[in-house]
């Protein structure tokens, strides 16, 4: 991928969400199913102004169904205008706006965010993910042990689409994050940052970024990509992210209803 314009990322980051998942043969909506069925997110929709409405009816008639939790990633960029309203309207709750950063990848790129030489390891086995869940707990983070499941399924069943990263200090898990590689993608998505509060400040978020970004120059991908929420943006902007668009999740439980 070489174009790095805005218009060009864009394109990029939407074809790789086309290819990513599962799309539906009759909405054109692209799926991602967690590997236990316990969640569902869309992670592209072009729906229009005539079957918006129906498409979201299908969706929301689905997770009840079949019992899953349903995030629809909506972007700044998608259409039509006004889905946030009809998702809130069809019953999906709002998560707060996040936005989608790019930065080209290189070794360079990966020194920006060089910090103390803490001790970062792949999370490649049971005790590995137990760290992780250790972590997210003291962050006070819901459904924990649903979480560490599904990210051991996800390395049990495809384990080069996706990599764990733990930060210890003195022996004590203290920050994770991880990072997924579509296949035949030229992005690496970071996301799932974490800092156990006794931790912070300390450069710890910053050593698992340039982390991640070596590992994603050892894999061929020329870009990375991240949905920063407000306390990460400045961080990563500051060491060479651009903003490309927005997202917002939007939640469904199934069985939810418009009041």
């Amino acid at each position: 991928m070489k174009n790095n314009s805005t218009a060009g990322l864009l394109a990029a980051l939407d074809e790789e969400r086309r290819a990513s998942g599962t799309a539906d043969p009759d909405s054109g909506v692209v799926r991602e199913t967690a590997p236990d069925g316990s969640e569902c997110r869309i992670v592209f929709a072009r729906c229009t102004e005539q079957d918006a409405g129906s498409v979201l009816r299908a969706e929301t008639a689905r997770a009840d169904a079949l019992g899953h939790v349903l995030e629809w990633k909506l972007y700044g960029h998608d259409v039509p205008a006004g889905m946030g309203s009809r998702l809130r309207a069809a019953g999906f709750v709002p998560e707060e706006e996040e936005k989608v950063l790019v930065l080209p990848v290189s070794e360079g790129a990966a020194a920006a965010f060089e910090a103390p030489a803490y001790d970062i390891r792949r999370a490649g086995d049971a005790r590995g993910l137990d760290d992780v869940a250790e972590i997210s707990r003291d962050l006070g983070r819901r459904n924990v042990e649903e979480e560490r499941r599904r990210l051991e399924l996800s390395l049990r069943d495809a384990p080069g689409e996706m990599s764990v990263h733990v930060a210890y200090v003195d022996g004590v898990p203290a920050a994770c994050g991880r990072v997924y590689y579509r296949p035949g993608g030229a992005f690496a998505e970071l996301a799932g940052g974490r800092t156990r509060p006794a931790y912070r400040k300390r450069g710890l978020f910053t050593a698992l970024v340039a982390a991640r970004l070596r590992e994603a120059v050892a894999r061929g991908r020329t870009h990375a990509v991240v949905d920063a929420l407000p306390t990460s943006e400045p961080t990563l902007t500051k060491r060479g992210f651009v903003c490309v668009t927005t997202t917002r999740p939007f939640v469904y439980e199934p069985g939810a209803r418009a009041e």
